[in-house]
C-alpha cells in the first residue's frame, strides 16, 4: 500500500516538473505568452493559443530488481489563427520542447523522452484547429 502512495507522489511530480518546464520553455512563450498557455484541467477562459494536458497514463515496465516506469502524456492545442500551418508549427515547438526537457522528477530518473504520435485537425467550430501530441517518458526508480 505505501508503494501505490508514493507511485502517485511520483506521477504527480513528474506531471509538475514537464508541465513547470513546459510553461518555461523560451520557444513555447514566443507562441503561447508568458508564462505559456499550458493548463493541466480545462480552463473557463484560455486565450488562444494554449495547450492542454488532456490524459495522462503511467505503465509498470519493470524488470527484475529494477523499477521502471512508461509516462504517456497526450496533450491538445488549440489554435483559432494561421490555419494548419500554424498549428503544426505550434505541435513542432511542443514536441521541441518536450524532447529538450531537462527535469529529475524526486525518486526517479528519467531514460529516454520520445514523442509517439502528432496530428492536426478542425473542430466542430471551422475556425478552431485541434492539435494532438502523445509522448512517452521512461523513468527507472532511485
Amino acid at each position: 500500500m505505501t508503494e501505490t502512495v508514493l507511485t502517485s507522489a511520483q506521477d504527480a511530480d513528474l506531471v509538475a516538473e514537464v508541465l513547470n518546464a513546459l510553461r518555461a520553455d523560451p520557444g513555447l512563450q514566443d507562441v503561447l505568452g508568458f508564462p505559456a498557455r499550458i493548463y493541466d484541467d480545462e480552463t473557463a477562459a484560455a486565450a488562444y493559443p494554449y495547450v492542454l494536458l488532456e490524459r495522462y497514463q503511467r505503465t509498470d515496465t519493470s524488470v527484475s530488481e529494477a523499477l521502471c516506469a512508461e509516462h504517456s502524456l497526450q496533450f491538445v492545442s488549440l489554435s483559432d489563427y494561421g490555419g494548419h500551418v500554424e498549428a503544426k508549427r505550434l505541435l513542432t515547438r511542443l514536441r521541441l520542447a518536450l524532447q529538450r526537457l531537462q527535469i529529475h522528477p524526486v525518486g526517479q530518473r528519467v531514460v529516454l523522452i520520445h514523442p509517439t504520435f502528432s496530428d492536426v485537425m478542425r473542430t466542430r467550430n471551422p475556425l478552431i484547429l485541434r492539435g494532438l501530441l502523445r509522448v512517452r517518458i521512461h523513468t527507472e526508480e532511485i
